[in-house]
């Protein structure tokens, strides 16, 4: 239930995609924000993408949760491109806020119709308990954005007064890249792929694993790939041990002499649940400064295996998570004031830390409210409960999951 006496009920929400803070931290309004606030960096999970990022950022759950892993997506030997995943998608923050009885007005738009829409859309507010979310994408090297964020924050400001609630949140932001690496490459150099001499085509049936995707390495696997090479249970585990411990070791930058992979994931270090059966067998981590070339994602291979990127090229898909991270910044009479120490949390954190600051309650969350950025008075009388996982499978998930076992033969 909702406490109105205790807790905002009016709220905006500025979602500023691909903003960064260093671009925007001496605009006055953003200081005042800060001086009365309360921020956190946000840290996606891997594999990074701006449409997996969207979704942990405004559902509070991972993108794995309902079947999607990445963008591109491996059948076959070919990558098809897939944003909606296997399952259902959960709820948004619009939704669990409409559900206990709040009001919400909310566009897409650009980044010189900020200020106006948001005027715009508070405008026609009620006197119910409203949210205003107001969301756009912040373009690199942006000139207007410190004038439409001003005039947004002014606007803002008035319309929810001292006992509303005004939070700026960027999901992502973009990474400089200074090499693109193609695993493909090295991975036939090590012989893990096995091409032909003359034409270059991989000859699956002796291969063992591929790169593809944003981070995906996946096994050749027999019963599942078309031309599987590798054995299930003991082989499959041998394949993906090799992999874990040669590449983040032995792919090393041909300029520096520095390995370029901070660590190589088995899935189930990183993935639970239902659609478990349909992750990538490994996820590559790069480190920070390297992201996957456009050729290895799309199960291809580069003349070199880097390539030196252009002095203003970035990426928001496939490299580091700490390289994009975003940032949450808000200001309420729940939450703490002046808290800059600019810790970091997970992406995750967004909607159960904006639901507990307007006094919601929250469950199947992957992460808790963030309990740094509240007011001690606030945590006292509202404790933050730890996340919730709703462990139930709906008649309809069980079918999905069973067709796509039986799809891949394991039914």
């Amino acid at each position: 239930m909702t406490d109105f006496d205790n807790t905002p009920q009016k709220a905006v929400i500025l979602w500023l995609s691909g903003l960064r803070f260093a671009d925007v931290r001496t605009l006055a309004e953003v200081q005042k924000l800060v001086d009365r606030g309360a921020m956190v960096e946000l840290d996606p999970s891997p594999i990074t993408g701006p449409v997996a990022q969207e979704y942990q950022a405004f559902t509070g759950k991972l993108p794995a949760s309902f079947g999607f892993f990445d963008t591109l997506i491996p059948r076959n030997y070919t990558v098809t491109e897939e944003t909606t995943g296997r399952g259902t998608a959960h709820k948004q923050l619009p939704d669990l806020l409409r559900t206990v009885g709040w009001t919400l007005q909310s566009a897409e738009v650009e980044l010189s119709e900020l200020a106006s829409r948001l005027k715009s859309l508070t405008s026609a507010a009620t006197d119910l308990p409203t949210c205003v979310i107001v969301k756009c994408a912040v373009q690199k090297n942006s000139a207007d954005v410190s004038t439409a964020l001003a005039q947004a924050l002014q606007i803002a400001e008035k319309w929810v007064g001292k006992t509303g609630l005004i939070a700026l949140l960027s999901d992502t932001q973009p990474a400089a890249v200074k090499r693109l690496v193609n695993v493909n490459n090295f991975l036939a150099d090590m012989g893990i792929i096995e091409r032909d001499e003359q034409s270059g085509e991989v000859i699956w049936v002796n291969s063992l694993a591929y790169f593809a995707g944003h981070g995906q390495l996946m096994v050749n696997l027999l019963g599942r790939d078309a031309q599987g090479a590798v054995h299930p249970q003991d082989e499959y585990e041998e394949v993906r041990d090799s992999l874990v411990k040669a590449l983040p070791n032995k792919l090393r930058d041909t300029q520096t002499g520095k390995t370029v992979i901070e660590r190589v994931y088995r899935k189930e270090e990183l993935y639970a649940g239902d659609y478990l059966f349909c992750a990538p067998d490994l996820v590559v981590l790069f480190k920070p400064g390297y992201g996957p070339s456009p050729r290895s994602t799309r199960i291809d291979f580069d003349e070199e295996m880097f390539k030196t990127s252009d002095a203003d090229e970035t990426v928001m898909a496939g490299v580091n998570p700490a390289m994009v991270s975003g940032f949450l910044l808000a200001a309420a009479p729940t939450l703490a004031e002046r808290v800059t120490e600019y810790q970091h949390a997970p992406l995750t954190a967004v909607v159960p830390t904006l639901l507990h600051a307007l006094g919601v309650e929250y469950v199947d969350m992957e992460s808790p409210a963030i309990s740094t950025l509240f007011s001690s008075d606030y945590l006292d009388a509202h404790p933050i409960r730890s996340a919730m996982q709703n462990q139930e499978l709906s008649e309809e998930d069980e079918e999905l999951i069973i067709s796509h076992l039986r799809d891949l033969g394991y039914v």
